[in-house]
């Protein structure tokens, strides 16, 4: 295991373990935490590499990209799930209504193929109802970037849905989404997104690499 991050200065004595725990495993650098890594780092230079081995949520190899350490393999690779929302309260609605799933993502790079998953169940009081999920865009109003329609069943038998959308960054930006009913017809009644303790409402945005990688 490396020793960390050393700068040799002019009149150094290198010894044996200099070489081996520095010189020669320095090209990963090796650190406890995040925090020891900085304050061993305080000038980093563009492309260096480094393993955090804290066992947490940090845990992971990092590279520095000219401006901040950035986690993962690099650009070419997925980055993993951005955001998670998860509901168990029954919402109803008449016209266009939030479900209460919502994400804003940390600010994420152009160019990214982004991965947004709902996962539910609805119910409505009469056959002649209408209408849609949809994932929407920022934290109200917006437009529907992708919509799911359901089909009029049962009206006291939950049914389930899921449906995906798979987005394209255009611009470097932190991302708002959120999931919606969307009633357009029908006689009496409103539509329900449903969710309790045994039907979770989820809502899962995933990084799976960027745009224009090999397939």
């Amino acid at each position: 295991m490396g020793s960390g991050y050393k700068a040799f200065t002019a009149g150094s004595v290198l010894t044996a373990s200099d070489v081996n725990n520095y010189l020669m495993e320095q090209g990963v650098m090796y650190f406890a935490t995040t925090t020891a890594r900085d304050t061993a780092i305080t000038a980093p230079e563009d492309g260096m590499v480094a393993y955090i081995g804290s066992n947490d949520a940090n845990e992971g190899l990092y590279t520095y990209n000219g401006s901040a350490w950035r986690k993962g393999p690099g650009w070419n690779a997925p980055w993993g799930i951005l955001g998670v929302a998860t509901t168990t309260t029954e919402i109803s609605g008449s016209s266009l209504t939030d479900v209460g799933l919502s994400i804003t993502t940390a600010t994420i790079p152009a160019n990214r193929r982004l991965l947004w998953t709902v996962s539910g169940h609805y119910r409505f009081q009469s056959v002649n109802d209408t209408g849609a999920f949809a994932i929407h865009t920022g934290s109200s109003g917006g437009s529907a970037i992708q919509t799911a329609n359901f089909l009029p069943i049962n009206t006291n038998d939950p049914q389930s849905i899921s449906f995906s959308h798979i987005e394209t960054t255009s611009s470097t930006a932190a991302l708002t989404r959120r999931v919606t009913l969307i009633r357009s017809g029908g006689t009496s009644g409103v539509v329900r997104f449903f969710a309790d303790a045994a039907r979770i409402g989820t809502f899962i945005c995933q990084d799976i690499g960027p745009s224009g990688a090999p397939l």
